[in-house]
């Protein structure tokens, strides 16, 4: 976290892209492919506001989240964190999903909604953690009125390349699968529509590479 002192307010700026953060620039990304609005945005202030500020502590701000933004890009699965307190845990039990988990994921993932629904997704995907046994972990029960609570906390705070991370994990597995199995045409096909509102959003770097005899040929 870089802290940043102006007019004896501490203003606390979180170098990595959260969830939040990346909505907006992909939202618009006309208004943020000027750097100011960026830098803004990072600031949580107005471009107006910005030329008001220090001009040493604007280049002190700016040079932090360069060198931040310049590291290498990775897509690392992330299968605990913890939050304010609480330990979360990926999804470990996918065979025992809730009709409710794949009702709500169906929904937050149609394709025109997706890019808003990021939050809701990870928080759909990730709950705390109930009890643990070295790597081994158990969740607390999938509710769907949690989903919505949990989301805001993760939309502020998360940085978006654990989305990437359990994008491109799902996108390889199910890519694999389809090119693996004897999965039927039609089968295929509706995986693939799934797969391809997750593909517009993500970074081509994330992008799977297609494998022999893969639908993604």
């Amino acid at each position: 976290m870089i802290e940043v002192v102006i007019d004896d307010q501490v203003i606390k700026v979180n170098p990595k892209l959260t969830i939040d953060k990346y909505q907006k620039i992909q939202g618009n990304t006309i208004k943020y492919s000027k750097p100011e609005e960026i830098l803004a945005l990072y600031l949580g202030v107005s471009v107006d506001e910005l030329k008001d500020l220090p001009a040493e502590k604007i280049k002190f701000v700016e040079s932090a989240l360069s060198n931040h933004i310049l590291q290498p890009k990775t897509n690392e699965l992330v299968t605990t964190f913890e939050l304010s307190g609480v330990t979360y845990g990926l999804e470990n039990d996918w065979q025992k999903m809730t009709w409710g988990q794949w009702v709500d994921l169906e929904v937050y993932s149609q394709s025109d909604k997706l890019l808003e629904n990021i939050h809701l997704i990870m928080s759909l995907l990730y709950r705390p953690v109930k009890s643990e046994n070295g790597t081994k972990y158990k969740l607390e029960k999938f509710k769907s009125v949690d989903v919505i609570e949990r989301s805001e906390l993760f939309k502020l705070n998360l940085p978006v390349e654990m989305w990437f991370g359990v994008s491109s994990f799902f996108l390889h597995t199910l890519n694999e699968y389809i090119a693996r199995t004897d999965t039927s045409l039609k089968v295929k096909m509706k995986i693939e529509n799934h797969l391809k509102p997750i593909l517009k959003i993500l970074p081509k770097w994330l992008h799977p590479k297609p494998l022999q005899d893969s639908i993604f040929n």
